[in-house]
């Protein structure tokens, strides 16, 4: 498959580290993937012990894994691939990257020509991956495959020209280079309540919700209003908040006062 089209991308952050069932979680992605008639191919895996210089087979990473009783191991991705794919950060299809350090992030990634983006299968997904990990904070996007839907995630910038002249494509890539600097740097400043940007669908816990703004909170605010999206609960922690596409604008613009908002 070319890297072209656009992939659903569910990314956690703010992870609980004593709730996290890395040996669950392994084996529900490996199954997720195989259900949509894919093998995972390549992976990797961190950890204390491992030296990682290149990416490895699946079977290696996942023996890797068992061997230490998925005990000291810090994260771990793996992924999925349609034909005559050239590399495996970029190429895969269906992937899913899980890190512990600091304060820890999950991403899972399809590409919509194997999965159509259903916002049921989604919210189906994320009570599934909550099984094995608890978050307080998480977003999930649509993304063209080659910006990277999984590196987008975790801050990183693919498929933006740095040279190039216009100005939107400059803002885009010094608002994910903030998300890395903020989020992934142990003195970034990064507070939970706050939001990375506005998203389709945002999953938001209590410290979100209970954010003051306007004279009142974040939570009463939404709610005020259909002009706000939708909130409901999604999780025994997180809420989600749905912004249909058409309103993420003006939802931005109007808590961009709020000092809220990280990536904007």
């Amino acid at each position: 498959m070319s890297r072209t089209g656009t992939c659903t991308t569910l990314a956690l952050y703010d992870l609980d580290k004593t709730q996290i069932d890395l040996r669950g979680l392994f084996a529900f992605c490996e199954q997720w993937i195989l259900k949509q008639g894919y093998t995972p191919m390549r992976g990797s895996a961190d950890g204390e012990g491992i030296k990682t210089t290149k990416t490895w087979t699946f079977k290696y990473t996942k023996k890797v894994a068992e061997q230490r009783n998925f005990e000291k191991i810090t994260g771990f991705w793996f992924g999925a691939y349609g034909k005559h794919h050239r590399d495996d950060q970029f190429d895969a299809v269906l992937s899913m990257s899980m890190r512990t350090r600091k304060k820890g992030s999950f991403d899972l990634y399809f590409h919509n020509d194997i999965i159509l983006f259903s916002k049921v299968y989604v919210e189906g997904l994320i009570k599934d991956i909550s099984k094995h990990l608890k978050s307080y904070y998480g977003i999930v996007y649509q993304r063209d495959f080659d910006k990277g839907p999984g590196l987008y995630a975790m801050g990183m910038i693919t498929g933006l020209d740095r040279n190039s002249p216009l100005p939107e494509i400059q803002k885009e890539r010094d608002n994910i280079g903030e998300w890395w600097r903020t989020y992934f740097f142990e003195n970034g400043g990064y507070v939970l309540g706050h939001l990375r940007d506005i998203y389709p669908m945002n999953l938001l816990s209590d410290a979100h919700l209970s954010q003051p703004i306007f004279g009142t909170t974040l939570k009463e605010w939404v709610s005020s209003s259909p002009h706000h999206g939708e909130l409901k609960p999604l999780t025994e922690i997180l809420w989600e908040w749905w912004v249909p596409e058409e309103k993420i604008d003006s939802v931005r613009e109007a808590l961009r006062p709020t000092g809220l908002l990280i990536c904007v």
